[in-house]
């Protein structure tokens, strides 16, 4: 029998990466310390976590929000939430194009969302993908003089073309902030749904492009900035 001698899983990048940290971490901590093995694991890479799903690259998509309030009126918080995705894609991933939100709500005006299609829509208004956001039980109170929000959220990524859902993911009880909240009187309503939804929409973008591992540990240090 002859072996095979392949070894793909030592010439990968992420692996590349790692013997790289290891090379030159004893003389970053002997210089720096903490700071000096920071400094090193980001020229290298390592502190980066990758896209789970690259299938946006060079595409065009459609991003469609849907919530519980969505098929029965112009849902402010449905609109928000894509057009903060939407930014961040344009900004994160390379190559792709949006369909612009006036073109999607033109299809909405026309034929409703009641029995909404993603790759339906996706033919209709010349995309190739379709990202659909489902927002379900979305609520930014913790009791009455709390800001605090939480929803339950399921990304698909279709393909308008095959109808084939190619990436899936769940995202139970979203909360931000995670510790404590914000008073009621320190912020207005709407104010502290931009918010939320900005931290969930870097949430769900983080699916699509790679990330710092520090991103989610420094989130709620966002609520003293507002």
């Amino acid at each position: 029998m002859v072996k095979d001698w392949r070894l793909p899983d030592l010439c990968s990048t992420k692996t590349l990466h790692l013997a790289s940290l290891l090379l030159l971490a004893p003389l970053a901590i002997s210089l720096s310390g903490c700071s000096g093995l920071a400094t090193v694991m980001h020229a290298v890479g390592v502190d980066q976590i990758p896209a789970d799903y690259k299938g946006l690259r060079d595409s065009t998509v459609a991003v469609i929000t849907l919530t519980d309030s969505s098929q029965y009126s112009n849902d402010v918080a449905s609109r928000e939430l894509s057009r903060f995705v939407g930014g961040i894609l344009t900004k994160e991933v390379k190559g792709i194009q949006l369909v612009r939100e006036d073109k999607i709500e033109q299809w909405r005006d026309v034929n409703g969302w009641d029995s909404l299609d993603f790759d339906t829509i996706g033919q209709e208004i010349g995309a190739e993908k379709v990202l659909g956001i489902e927002v379900a039980n979305l609520r930014l109170r913790e009791g009455s003089t709390l800001y605090r929000g939480r929803a339950d959220v399921v990304i698909n990524v279709i393909d308008a073309e095959t109808g084939n859902v190619e990436y899936t993911r769940t995202l139970d009880e979203f909360t931000y902030p995670n510790v404590a909240g914000q008073y009621t009187s320190e912020t207005t309503e709407s104010k502290f749904r931009k918010l939320y939804l900005k931290m969930l929409a870097e949430e769900i973008s983080r699916s699509f492009h790679p990330y710092d591992l520090t991103d989610r540990i420094a989130a709620d240090s966002r609520i003293a900035s507002q």
